[in-house]
């Protein structure tokens, strides 16, 4: 049964989770004036979110990201993932993203939580293992602080790089594209992409570097990017990987909303939307694209099929502890 599930703080902003997916459906936090509004890019009906396969705010897995050709070879043996994309998108088509969820929850004087769990078993839409997966929400009352915590083990070695696909517009309802809001990201390196898939590390020039926050418009349109991508699609590789420190910050300079991110991920895909859906959007128009902004912290994709990435840390080892975190910080700029 599908199912919702609110949890919401002193600073007003309230998170709406789903058990389809271990997803996020909504988050709403107030601007500058005060005014609640939805800071996601996401389907108007409840109705419409469960099942979508535009991935939002879902769990995406058992892989984030594209394994070419959906093969990959573990311990000698080929595997297949069962995806209707040639390169395996998100761990394919009866990925984690569309299974429903066991869910419990706690409520502290210091946070409300919601558990998530489910047991993927073994080959399941083409993985090794049976997978014991919780995936942890935590909204704290007194910092204005949601934190996502992924955990696994498998008993057996597996593929398993989780990120949450959560489709981020600070505006305030999708009320405007976010051409012009601002981004961080502390990373001079990046994964060239070609044919949608990592070929090789590169040092980020300028049409590609947010190391000095920057508007996502200033050079989406390039001529390189739009060829290629059609918009930002790419692996940025932080310069420090520190859960002390914040790794992305997006701002709107109209709502005053400000959205910064702390992880123990080493990479974050940054996804500008770049195609159009039917679907319709929280601001009840069809989905369109640079509406919203993606921020998968995650490893790197595509590891396994990687000669130039030698750490596979999104290989699993049997009976081994998968255990990430991503923090998002939610303030209003000169509060």
């Amino acid at each position: 049964m599908v199912t919702f599930i609110e949890l919401h703080n002193k600073f007003h902003t309230r998170v709406t989770l789903c058990n389809v997916g271990a997803s996020i459906y909504d988050i709403k936090t107030v601007d500058a004036n005060k005014n609640l509004e939805s800071i996601l890019y996401t389907t108007y009906k409840e109705n419409d979110f469960p099942f979508d396969n535009s991935y939002f705010g879902k769990t995406i897995g058992r892989t984030g990201g594209r394994i070419s050709n959906s093969k990959f070879k573990l311990n000698g043996v080929d595997y297949v993932i069962n995806s209707n994309d040639p390169n395996g998108l998100h761990g394919g088509i009866d990925g984690l993203s569309f299974k429903e969820f066991h869910y419990d929850e706690i409520d502290t004087d210091e946070y409300g939580q919601v558990t998530f769990s489910y047991l993927s078993k073994d080959m399941e839409s083409g993985y090794p293992g049976n997978l014991l997966l919780n995936v942890e929400y935590r909204l704290y009352k007194n910092v204005n602080k949601l934190t996502i915590n992924y955990n696994g083990m498998c008993d057996k070695d597996t593929l398993l790089n989780l990120s949450n696909h959560s489709y981020f517009n600070l505006s305030g309802n999708a009320k405007r594209n976010i051409l012009d809001q601002e981004l961080f990201i502390d990373s001079t390196k990046m994964e060239r992409i070609e044919n949608l898939i990592p070929q090789e590390i590169v040092n980020c020039d300028y049409i590609y570097s947010f190391k000095n926050m920057h508007k996502i418009g200033d050079y989406l349109m390039h001529e390189e990017i739009i060829n290629n991508t059609n918009g930002y699609d790419f692996p940025y590789i932080f310069d420090n990987c520190d859960i002390n420190r914040y790794n992305a910050i997006l701002k709107d300079s109209i709502s005053k909303r400000v959205l910064k991110i702390k992880t123990t991920y080493p990479v974050v895909v940054m996804y500008t939307c770049n195609y159009h859906g039917d679907e319709i959007m929280n601001n009840k128009k069809e989905m369109d694209s640079y509406y919203a902004v993606c921020l998968e912290c995650m490893y790197h994709p595509n590891t396994i099929n990687s000669d130039f990435l030698k750490d596979k840390k999104d290989v699993l080892l049997k009976n081994k502890k998968y255990n990430e975190t991503i923090e998002l910080y939610f303030e209003v700029e000169n509060d």
